[in-house]
């Protein structure tokens, strides 16, 4: 009996404050803008006006953009900050930082999912593309964002995901071929 209550016991404290595999750890590095609503965003586009009042990327989570060095403030009232290196969670929605942000020397962008042939003037009435670009809502639906879709070559999309998890390539490449696919966010490795 004293046996089996200290295998438990030491059962529980191997197991203890364990809720399975931490969460991947994304990092970007991107300008950040503090929006009108009070949201900020990681942006790697902005809207044509000036100054900018929205932008293409995500909203971040955990940002005090007061406490970044030489952030511009806009007329309309939003606020735009250099480059900045962040890190934290994706839950499908927002980045959730888990470090400070640190200064970068520039935003990288988007990632190209694929070079394209010097020449190549682009695969007009391409099937797959008008497919996945059709598909574009509904696939935000299932939690795969997509953020930009470009001819590869006159057969192959290439697709930048906010998170090119593996889920959500695994769904991609079993409904649609040929592609390739590449995430904004970039993985780190786990472990402390």
């Amino acid at each position: 009996m004293l046996g089996l209550g200290l295998a438990a016991a030491l059962l529980g404290v191997i197991g203890g404050g364990s809720s399975g595999p931490a969460p991947t750890r994304y990092e970007v590095t991107a300008e950040l803008l503090l929006a009108n609503d009070g949201k900020v965003y990681a942006c790697y586009a902005y809207s044509q006006s000036f100054p900018p009042t929205a932008c293409g990327g995500i909203e971040v989570l955990g940002m005090d953009l007061s406490q970044i060095r030489s952030v511009e403030g806009y007329p309309s009232g939003g606020q735009g900050s250099p480059p900045q290196r962040l890190v934290g969670t994706w839950d499908g929605q927002a980045l959730t930082l888990t470090e400070p942000p640190h200064p970068a020397e520039k935003a990288l962008g988007l990632p190209l999912p694929c070079q394209q042939e010097l020449g190549f003037e682009g695969a007009p009435g391409m099937p797959l593309m008008a497919q996945v670009v059709h598909d574009w809502e509904a696939l935000r639906a299932r939690g795969i964002d997509m953020l930009e879709t470009m001819p590869c070559d006159s057969t192959t999309v290439g697709i930048v995901l906010v998170a090119a998890d593996d889920q959500a390539v695994a769904w991609l490449t079993g409904h649609y071929r040929p592609i390739k696919v590449v995430g904004w966010l970039r993985p780190l490795p786990s472990g402390p």
